[in-house]
């Protein structure tokens, strides 16, 4: 979007002081456990109001191994669950804990059918196809507001080393932008129209040398947006549906959904939904950003030397996992509730509404 003229460039904002999130190497390799806490610390820049702390995931379950296990154990439960509610006689069982462990199984399933046909082998459902657009114009956002900032991502201190003559004029001049404008409005004129030209051309040549930098930059982003497309397709096509079972009974067991029967029936009660959504979308990262990260950092060491350190850093930037988690989070409940399977507070459908109309 253009600015009006005579109308300066904002000034740059020092970068917001959040929580440290994990980097890459420099030979851009993460640790599982470095990739868990970028999941956690994305959630946290997703709900920010709802989750002050970020809840670093558990050490134990560090390595790949013991993640493994837990994932059988998981499956090992639900299929327990699931043979005592068949072996049950009648009158064995108090009807209140029958129906409950019955509802259970239910919204386990119905949860896993509903997800398995927004997320299909070897397809991608036309909905997320569409919201993959919109996930690389947040990510060319996000790239070069990094790119706009002196300092290195996730650095309080480390100044870049500028690469184009572009850039650091740029950064020069938007140092000083006020007090230049200061200035002019201190000279006397010989009319108010000289003045005006003088405050536009001073905006006009900072824009110019802003959008000149960033067309250096062009070519890394449209690689890196490559790259995540790329991912995010692998992921939702072949990664994710085989687990949507596993998934669906963490969501379910995590957010009590059988305590909430308000409907009385399979369905997920708009009172429900906050915690539903949390546990959602907190076991959607667990597996979304250490696959997507993984993903995108093996293309770039393969790319290497067409990267710079700066950009292998960006590559995981907390912020863009969250955007992609709620881009993609808010279709997958806005197929849930167009699917009857989902009631969504008001004021949440009126917020979807208005960003997607």
């Amino acid at each position: 979007m253009s600015e009006p003229p005579g109308r300066l460039p904002p000034p740059i904002a020092p970068p917001m002081k959040k929580v440290a999130a994990p980097e890459p190497s420099p030979e851009g390799f993460m640790s599982t456990h470095a990739k868990m806490s970028l999941a956690d610390i994305a959630l946290a820049l997703r709900d920010e109001q709802l989750q002050a702390q970020v809840i670093h995931y558990k050490a134990e379950l560090e390595t790949n191994s013991e993640l493994d296990a837990v994932t059988q154990q998981v499956i090992e439960e639900l299929q327990g669950l699931q043979a005592a509610a068949r072996a049950q006689q009648p009158g064995s069982m108090p009807p209140l804990a029958e129906d409950r462990a019955q509802l259970e199984i239910n919204l386990i399933q119905s949860l896993k059918e509903m997800l398995g046909r927004i997320f299909r082998p070897g397809k991608l459902a036309t909905i997320i196809e569409r919201k993959l657009g919109e996930v690389a114009k947040r990510f060319a956002r996000t790239f070069f507001a990094s790119e706009l900032h002196e300092k290195l991502r996730g650095s309080s201190d480390e100044v870049k080393a500028m690469r184009y003559s572009e850039q650091a004029l740029y950064h020069a001049l938007a140092r000083v932008q006020h007090q230049v404008v200061g200035q002019l409005d201190a000279y006397n004129y010989v009319s108010p129209k000289v003045q005006k030209r003088a405050k536009e051309r001073f905006a006009e040549l900072i824009k110019e040398l802003r959008n000149d930098f960033l067309a250096r930059t062009t070519p890394e982003l449209n690689q890196l947006v490559k790259y995540l497309n790329d991912s995010l397709v692998t992921f939702f096509t072949q990664e994710l549906p085989p687990i949507l079972g596993e998934l669906a009974w963490e969501v379910v067991k995590e957010a009590k959904l059988a305590d909430a029967r308000t409907l009385g029936g399979y369905k997920i009660s708009a009172s429900a939904f906050p915690g539903f959504r949390v546990a959602f979308e907190r076991r959607f990262l667990q597996r979304l950003v250490p696959f997507v990260a993984d993903e995108m950092l093996t293309r770039v060491r393969d790319s290497m030397g067409q990267f710079r350190t700066e950009t292998t850093r960006f590559v995981a930037d907390p912020s863009i996992f969250s955007d992609v988690c709620e881009v993609i989070c808010e279709s997958v409940y806005d197929m849930l509730y167009n699917d009857g399977f989902l009631d969504l507070p008001n004021d949440w459908r009126t917020r979807l509404t208005v960003s997607s109309g």
